[in-house]
Order: structure tokens, then C-alpha cells, then sequence
């Protein structure tokens, strides 16, 4: 029997407008700061340029969204603030479903977000719709997916496969 699963991975570098946001203050910083402290303070130049690029290296290429569906439940985890994976077994999940950004809110949204009032976790980065998972305690999980047919898919032939 071969084994049906979905992983996708999101980072914050396939954010084309972050790129564009962080390259215009680089650009600017180079522009207006630089000219004054190239000759003036050279290391304060350095220092400055390593406190803007340190953080653009970490946001691109470190904090990373990772999404996993296998016979064992519903895997995700968001690094650095959830380094271990947190899995939703499919026996506590009530109902769930695929659907597109509804809010402004979600739409912008990015990151790691935890409502203790209404229950409900979302992570996302780059997905355009959002995998919603209502679990049988009255939790909400929003997982952000690119490939929504097939976490689909592997959602339903998984979850038909534990209920037979």
C-alpha cells in the first residue's frame, strides 16, 4: 500500500514584497547614511549595515512554516517559535476545511498567531488559503497552505481510510 502524505514548506523569502520592502531600506541606508560615515565612523557604518543585514538574513532564510499530513494526524511547526512538531490526530479532529482568505486580517497575515479567548491558532506565511481544522475541545487551528487541492485530497482519502 503506498503512503499518501502532503508536506509543504513556507518561507518568509518567498515573500516577493518583503524582499522588496528590506532591499529599499538597505538601499536607502547606503544612500543617506553611508556617504557621512564612510569617512567619518567606518565602523559605525559596519555596525550599522550588521544590525540591518543580521535581521534580513534571519527573517529570509531561518524562520521557516513547515506542514506535514500523514496516517498519523496533521503535523506543523513554526520556526523559531515552535521548534518541535505539534501533531493534531485525526481522532480529535470534529470537522475541517479548505477555504480562501476571507478578512484583511487574514489576508496580511503572517507568522505565528495564538487567541486564548477564542481558541484559535493560525501560522502562516505565504499560503493563500487556509487549511481550518475545529477539533472535538472547541479549538480552531489555521494552517495557511499553497496547495490546497492536494492537502485536500490527502485529507480526505486519510480521514476515509481511519474512519473504515
Amino acid at each position: 500500500m503506498k503512503v499518501l502524505q502532503h508536506i509543504e514548506v513556507q518561507r518568509f523569502s518567498q515573500v516577493r514584497w518583503l524582499w522588496f520592502l528590506m532591499l529599499a531600506i538597505l538601499i536607502a541606508e547606503l544612500l543617506f547614511l553611508a556617504p557621512q560615515l564612510i569617512h567619518e565612523q567606518p565602523m559605525l557604518l559596519m555596525l550599522s549595515l550588521a544590525a540591518l543585514l543580521l535581521p534580513m538574513i534571519l527573517i529570509l532564510f531561518v524562520l521557516r512554516y513547515e506542514l506535514k499530513v500523514d496516517e498519523t494526524g496533521i503535523h506543523y511547526r513554526f520556526i523559531p517559535r515552535i521548534i518541535r512538531w505539534h501533531t493534531v490526530a485525526f481522532g480529535s479532529i470534529a470537522s475541517y476545511q479548505v477555504r480562501g482568505k476571507e478578512t484583511w486580517h487574514e489576508k496580511f497575515h503572517m507568522g505565528y498567531q495564538r487567541n486564548l479567548f477564542t481558541k484559535t491558532t493560525s501560522v502562516n506565511i505565504a499560503g493563500s488559503k487556509y487549511l481550518i481544522l475545529t477539533l472535538k475541545d472547541g479549538a480552531t487551528i489555521k494552517l495557511g497552505t499553497e496547495n490546497p487541492d492536494t492537502i485536500e485530497y490527502t485529507l480526505k482519502r486519510l480521514l476515509s481510510e481511519t474512519t473504515e
